[in-house]
């Protein structure tokens, strides 16, 4: 199957802007100590964390036994704390890397494009160019 210049030029650059706004919902698994479920994981856009200050996991897990206690004291469900992840800034650098690489093939396959179409995008101006100098009068300009 042969995609069209157009086509890949558009599902490379799609994929570099979604890869740049939207982070990777990796965090679901256990994580040093930390059970899976019992902490909600957080990444911001990845340009914006691309240096995130550091998480102090002994923190996390108290207030993941605060949870719990507070959980089994008042009956309620447990309520998961929301935490950054340790590993956002590592994700966020890969994920802008790879948006770099989309756009920049976007960019390339594009310039392709275009080169390959000039002579077809010129034929048309020229063919343009003649019917209007052959009936000056005729026609709407507007409608060309």
């Amino acid at each position: 199957m042969r995609l069209r210049d157009t086509t890949v030029v558009f599902l490379c650059a799609f994929l570099g802007v979604m890869v740049l706004i939207v982070p990777m919902p990796v965090f679901g698994g256990p994580y040093e100590g930390i059970r899976e479920g019992e902490v909600e994981w957080t990444c911001s856009m990845p340009p914006l964390s691309l240096a995130p200050p550091d998480v102090d996991l002994d923190e996390v897990r108290e207030a993941v036994a605060d949870a719990h206690v507070t959980a089994r004291t008042t009956g309620r469900p447990y309520i998961a704390p929301v935490s950054g992840h340790p590993l956002c800034g590592g994700l966020a650098r890969t994920q802008v890397v790879l948006a770099l690489l989309a756009l920049a093939g976007a960019a390339w396959r594009g310039r392709v494009w275009w080169r390959t179409t000039a002579d077809t995008r010129a034929e048309k101006r020229f063919k343009r160019l003649h019917q209007s100098a052959e009936n000056p009068q005729g026609g709407n300009r507007i409608f060309r």
